[in-house]
Order: structure tokens, then sequence, then C-alpha cells
């Protein structure tokens, strides 16, 4: 198999998408933590900037910006399944590649309720919520006036 080749291609499309953006959000949100971190940090150079957004050059962004790729290399191998030629990642990339198929296959087979049935059940754990609520206020308000009768409170 040549490297970086998708491993089953257009299978489990949807499951894919989904887990590749909330663990892209995930990196970007730990590469600006860690970027956060390390703002004081020096400048690589004097007066280094990133030419065209005219920011300052340095070693925590740089950090970040690694960390982030990092990132996304992993999150390629693992939702895609890119081939790299290192077996154990390999392998565990297409076994997560095969799980995330076999995740939405399984999600297309279930039977999704109506709107009716979903408002329907709704309201009956809302009001089943509210009951138990009320027995237990109740139990508690008369426990309370007993042991208030007999000055325990």
């Amino acid at each position: 198999m040549p490297f970086f080749e998708v491993y089953r291609k257009g299978l489990g499309l949807y499951s894919r998408i989904a887990v590749g953006i909330a663990l892209g959000i995930l990196a970007l949100f730990a590469s600006v933590s860690l970027y956060n971190a390390l703002i004081d940090m020096p400048p690589i150079a004097e007066g280094a900037k990133i030419p065209l957004i005219d920011i300052g050059l340095t070693w925590g962004l740089v950090c970040a910006f690694a960390l982030f790729v990092f990132f996304l290399f992993f999150i390629c191998v693992f939702v895609a399944g890119l081939t790299t030629g290192i077996m154990p990642l390999d392998s565990a990339g297409k076994k997560t590649v095969d799980f995330l198929i076999d995740t939405q296959s399984e999600l297309q087979k279930v039977s999704w309720p109506t709107k009716y049935e979903l408002v329907g059940s709704t309201a009956v754990v809302l009001i089943s919520v509210v009951v138990i609520g009320l027995f237990v206020l109740g139990i508690d308000w008369v426990v309370s006036m007993i042991m208030e009768y007999i000055d325990v409170l």
C-alpha cells in the first residue's frame, strides 16, 4: 500500500468528518492553551515577524504551531487511516477507521423516533420529574414536622 493513501475511502464519511472536526477543535484548543502558557517567551530574533499578518515570531507561537501540526498528523492517521509506513501506527489507525465505519453503519440501522413520539416521551419524563420532586418535598416536609414536634430540630 503506498504512503499517505486513505484507508477505505468513502466509507463512514459522516462519522469520520464529525470525529475529525471534534479532534481538530481539541487540537486547536490545546495549541492556543500552549501559546497562552508560553506567551511571555522572548522573540526568536529581534524584529522577526510573520509576513502578511505582521505578528511577532516567538518561541511560544512556534511551539503552538508545531503542536497543532503534530496533532493534525495523528488526526489524519486515525480518522482518514493514512498509511505512514509505521506498522503499529498504521494498524491502530485502521482499527479506528473500521470502528468509525461500523459506528456509522449501526447508527443507520437505528429506528429513530418521530417528532410526536419524542415530544410525548419528553412530556412523560418532565411530568415524572415534577411528580417525584413533589413527593420527595412532601415526605421531607412531613419528616421535618415530626422532627420539630419531638424537639430534634
